[in-house]
């Protein structure tokens, strides 16, 4: 509990010990408080008026009675102005001063129309008594300023019992064990609901923060898995879908295709002499490049298109509802856009070339055999001298061609790891 504040609650004030938490309290129940209270006193004050009719019936309309109406629609007109301004007035409210200020009023006003209403003193007990279960119960209130009220009025009240009434010895006894059983079981009933009504408040709000603390753990926890997700998912130099990704990717772009019978092409493209680029520039100048590129990529190809980085300086795009003509238009491009836009180093500007070899799915066909179709066509172009685009088809016939020539089973990729230019 600590950990979320000091709840402690005082056995003698029934209230929070720490002020702050105190505060807290008073203003996050200020609103139905304020509600309950102007419920309690607006009832409270018809009922004190309407016993204007008995005093009536009691004393007829002598110049007792004037004094007697007067002091209670006094009263009564005190305990609306406070109902009707509880809303604005809420601290006041809250800290127990407008509550005190009416139930005082009310029961000085009682004790000052004692001696001229001519009912014997049972009859002025049992009033007392009413009132004073309205002080400890029905109108809220903070438990001290209610109590102390209720306690000084009642010893005025016995003060007055005695010094004027002067009953019999046993019947002063009986009333003032009554009124003690009242202040008593009002002071226990009292303090019990400013307990409860505090331990509710605390339960309620560490379960709240409990929850708030939980969901932000499990927004933390998330944004977390998401980033893990993402560096197992992204190349971390170009920000792009790494080898694993595309391949998962790829799956789901071939079950669409299969469904759709849409056409889906594939474009492998490789840095030329990216070696040489990182022995002259070094390695970071080499991954400037390689961002480039990328961003070269998505110009030309926009961010809908399955960019990856197979690796090195290699690179695959996996262009769905693209035919072989349209993706071999779009490799096209996207060469003409590399070899015309320079990288800037810090010392130099620089620019670099790429070759490209494209393919079109053909039904059945799985993705090993669709990569490796396209993966030929790009060794073909670094045979034809790179910063060129060949199609998977060229590879075919051309692959087909040389073995017609020199009888032997090598294919582009074979010429090309061999030496090719």
């Amino acid at each position: 509990m600590e950990a979320y504040g000091d709840y402690r609650i005082s056995r003698f004030t029934a209230e929070f010990a720490e002020t702050a938490v105190e505060l807290a309290f008073r203003e996050a129940t200020h609103q139905s408080r304020v509600r309950e209270t102007r419920h309690a006193i607006t009832i409270a004050a018809l009922f004190y008026l309407a016993f204007a009719i008995t005093d009536y019936l009691a004393v007829g309309g002598a110049e007792e009675y004037l004094l007697i109406f007067i002091t209670r629609l006094t009263i009564c007109a005190a305990g609306i102005l406070v109902a009707i301004t509880a809303g604005r007035w809420w601290r006041l409210l809250m800290d127990g001063m407008t509550p005190t200020l009416v139930e005082a009023l009310a029961l000085a006003g009682f004790l000052s129309i004692t001696l001229l209403r001519p009912y014997e003193s049972g009859w002025h007990g049992m009033s007392l008594m009413v009132m004073l279960l309205g002080v400890y119960v029905f109108i809220p209130n903070r438990f001290l300023l209610a109590t102390a009220v209720a306690v000084f009025s009642t010893l005025g009240f016995m003060w007055l019992l005695v010094a004027h009434f002067q009953p019999p010895a046993n019947y002063v006894l009986t009333l003032g064990l009554l009124l003690a059983a009242i202040n008593l079981f009002g002071i226990l009933t009292a303090h019990r609901i400013s307990r409860l009504t505090r331990e509710e408040y605390r339960d309620a709000h560490i379960l709240r923060l409990a929850n708030e603390h939980l969901s932000r753990e499990i927004e933390i926890r998330q944004r977390l898995e998401a980033e893990l997700r993402d560096l197992a998912q992204r190349d971390p130099l170009t920000g792009i879908a790494n080898r694993r990704h595309f391949f998962d990717l790829a799956e789901e772009a071939f079950a669409r295709a299969r469904a759709k019978g849409s056409p889906l092409s594939l474009l492998i493209a490789d840095i030329d002499y990216f070696k040489q680029i990182n022995d002259t520039y070094g390695h970071m100048h080499g991954d400037e490049v390689l961002k480039v590129l990328v961003r070269v990529c998505r110009q030309a190809l926009g961010e809908v298109d399955m960019l990856a980085r197979l690796g090195g300086e290699e690179f695959v795009m996996l262009l769905p509802d693209t035919d072989l003509a349209t993706a071999t238009a779009l490799a096209e491009n996207l060469r003409h856009e590399a070899e015309n836009t320079p990288v800037r180093l810090r010392d130099t500007v620089m620019h670099f070339t790429i070759s490209q070899g494209v393919a079109q799915w053909q039904v059945g066909e799985s993705l090993a055999v669709f990569m490796r179709r396209a993966d030929e066509a790009l060794y073909l172009a670094k045979y034809n001298g790179r910063n060129r685009c060949e199609t998977a088809e060229e590879a075919a016939h051309w692959g087909t061609l040389e073995q017609g020539r020199s009888g032997d089973q090598n294919t582009p990729s074979d010429r090309a790891a061999a030496g090719s230019p």
